[in-house]
């Protein structure tokens, strides 16, 4: 661009190629705007569907009912020493699950063993033999179904059938 000076009155006028770009470029935002083109944050439409094996939306899978599951349960002591035994005898299947555990706590809160009730080992839990006084106290179980997503590691977690077992 250029500068020219008009003599005498103290003020400069701007001369160039300026307006040449300017005409264009209100034309094309004109053109865009006319055309429906809106200048936005990026949005995304979905408008497919598929199905899954289970068709739910959505499901509350229950606790197993207590009245038909088979649990024994023991805390066998000798002298000083002692052994806590859980045992799931039957068990059957709960509502929308397709896996159900048997899961084992102590009295201090700690999960000692998970198991796959579709596994004899995952059916029974033995603390092994120890000192009376680490295993006094109450010891939960809990049996419970999940629906495990098929080729996912998302799984909905059912309710549990609770239980406890006291150690002196």
């Amino acid at each position: 661009m250029r500068e020219h000076h008009a003599k005498g009155t103290g003020t400069t006028h701007m001369q160039g190629k300026g307006i040449i770009w300017q005409v264009p470029a209100i034309i094309l935002a004109a053109v865009l705007l006319l055309m429906g083109v809106q200048v936005s944050p990026a949005h995304a439409r979905f408008n497919d569907t598929d199905t899954g094996a289970l068709a739910v939306t959505a499901a509350r899978i229950p606790a197993p009912a207590a009245n038909t599951v088979a649990v024994t349960k023991s805390c066998d002591s000798f002298l000083w020493w002692a052994q806590a035994k859980i045992s799931v005898g039957s068990s059957p299947a709960v509502p929308f699950a397709n896996y159900h555990e048997l899961k084992v706590i102590d009295p201090d809160g700690v999960v000692q063993f998970t198991g796959d009730l579709s596994k004899s080992a995952g059916r029974s839990y033995s603390s092994g033999i120890q000192s009376i006084s680490d295993l006094s106290g109450t010891w939960t179980y809990q049996i419970r179904g999940y629906y495990k997503v098929p080729n996912s590691t998302n799984s909905w977690v059912g309710q549990p059938l609770t239980g406890t077992l006291n150690c002196p």
